[in-house]
């Protein structure tokens, strides 16, 4: 038997799938990683794009509120909103009723000197409904 005969014949026959896990592997090295370094990249693009947007659609709502700020009826309109002060010809009219006190105190120090509080307004309330009572009004002499 010829051993190098043979040996030609056996690395001949293991040739093609050598060739085969070759190629598949600079496929993979080549092709495929980098598509999917891609696609991540790709995928990250969108999200900042986003995110982008997002920051874009906020310094467009805080550049039209400077605009507005800029000129006096917007200065005015801010101060009024965000300070509530009224021009001296306006009067502030409360919309919803003070609600009333579900809360029971307990009979000791500090709760009876807030529950004699509460009666003493109760009181001044009822009779300044039924007439018997004015407010104190510092303006009025």
């Amino acid at each position: 038997m010829n051993v190098p005969l043979l040996l030609a014949n056996r690395l001949r026959s293991m040739a093609l799938p050598i060739a085969i896990v070759a190629i598949l592997g600079l496929t993979v090295t080549f092709l495929v990683v980098p598509l999917r370094t891609w696609m991540a990249q790709r995928d990250m693009v969108e999200t900042r794009s986003g995110q982008y947007a997002a920051y874009e659609e906020v310094n467009d709502a805080l550049q039209d509120e400077i605009d507005a700020l800029r000129t006096p009826e917007g200065v005015r309109q801010a101060v009024r909103e965000q300070l509530g002060y009224l021009l001296p010809n306006e009067r502030r009219v409360p919309l919803l009723e003070m609600p009333n006190a579900s809360v029971t105190l307990p009979a000791r120090w500090p709760y009876t000197l807030v529950a004699s509080i509460v009666s003493l307004r109760e009181t001044q309330r009822s009779g300044v409904e039924q007439g018997n009572l004015d407010t104190y009004d510092p303006t009025r002499p």
